[in-house]
């Protein structure tokens, strides 16, 4: 079995594909290797597939699509791989026309996602990073904090790291309103805490956390604008672990100047955030680089190749994105 390793050596190869990982993955077949120091591009990714049935490839180093173009040059190609998450910035409605299985790491990093998530909302509730600069300032304040335990948690989009989510915050016993309009019907019956709302606005409104788990598409662009900042509740918590782009930076460093509300943020719409953004001298916000789901990437990656040696032994994969789920993934648009 030829299988083509996209990625290009550097930082993220080395780190998803340490040497024993490396050793794993060429007892699964005979592997080819990008050998231009960057991404490739379509034509060079076509040329690499002629003979391949298995490629794996990286959205974040930047991947060239699966066009037709390009699948047409790869007629042994029956699986793709990701140890990223989202997989619709690379792969085409031809893959899937095409009946090539698509796998991603998606739900290995949404899990690690969920629990920064988690982790952001009690690190602003119980004024964390405000009270440790404030002993280092000199002042000692004993003044109450917030729990989580009780709150009211609107959640704006499921998907899995939502899923993963509504599972850690059930000894909190939280109280759940969800917007999402793509939730199957019913799919929430064991969660006696969640209402299912049919408006953002509903979502928004008297909260104590709002989390944000909606994908980046043309329709989530800035959803969170002025307007709906401004349904949020005094004090309430905003939390972004899904795309920048959701938010109207603008329109929130405005609120967090008004001290009104509060936000964690792991996102931004131009990553590194810029020196001269507002969001960098706001109070009341946290702000970390992109970190939620960095955590053991190379288990994201041996995720991928035990489904690689699944495929090979013809078990069932565990880590198939159906073409249902790859439309819903963010994309750049």
């Amino acid at each position: 079995m030829n299988i083509l390793l996209a990625l290009e050596a550097g930082s993220w190869r080395d780190q998803l594909f340490p040497e024993p990982l490396m050793r794993r993955l060429e007892a699964l077949g005979n592997v080819k290797m990008n050998g231009y120091g960057r991404s490739m591009t379509e034509r060079e990714l076509a040329a690499k597939l002629e003979d391949v049935e298995v490629c794996i490839v990286f959205a974040w180093g930047g991947c060239a699509p699966f066009t037709r173009e390009v699948l047409d040059n790869a007629p042994n190609l029956k699986l793709i791989v990701t140890p990223g998450g989202s997989v619709a910035s690379f792969i085409t409605e031809e893959v899937y026309e095409r009946g090539i299985h698509v796998c991603s790491a998606n739900r290995v990093m949404a899990r690690y996602v969920a629990e920064g998530a988690l982790a952001y909302m009690l690190a602003s509730l119980r004024e964390i990073v405000h009270r440790h600069a404030e002993i280092g300032g000199g002042l000692w304040n004993t003044a109450p904090i917030r729990s989580l335990i009780g709150a009211k948690v609107g959640l704006i989009g499921l998907g899995t790291v939502g899923r993963f989510l509504l599972d850690l915050l059930r000894p909190f016993e939280v109280s759940v309103t969800l917007y999402d309009p793509y939730i199957a019907p019913g799919s929430l019956e064991s969660y006696s805490n969640v209402t299912i709302v049919d408006s953002l606005e509903e979502a928004l409104s008297d909260q104590d956390i709002v989390s944000l788990h909606a994908s980046k598409t043309a329709e989530t662009y800035h959803m969170i604008d002025r307007e709906k900042l401004a349904l949020l509740q005094d004090g309430a918590v905003l939390i972004n672990t899904a795309r920048g782009s959701l938010i109207d930076e603008e329109a929130l460093a405005a609120e967090l100047e008004s001290g009104r509300v509060h936000a964690v943020l792991d996102v931004f719409e131009t990553e590194p955030l810029p020196a001269g953004s507002k969001l960098r001298q706001s109070e009341g916000v946290i702000l970390m680089p992109h970190v939620a789901g960095m955590i053991k990437l190379d288990a994201l990656a041996l995720a991928m190749l035990d489904e690689i040696d699944r495929y090979r032994q013809g078990k069932p994969l565990q880590h198939e994105i159906p073409v249902r789920q790859f439309r819903l993934m963010t994309r750049e648009f």
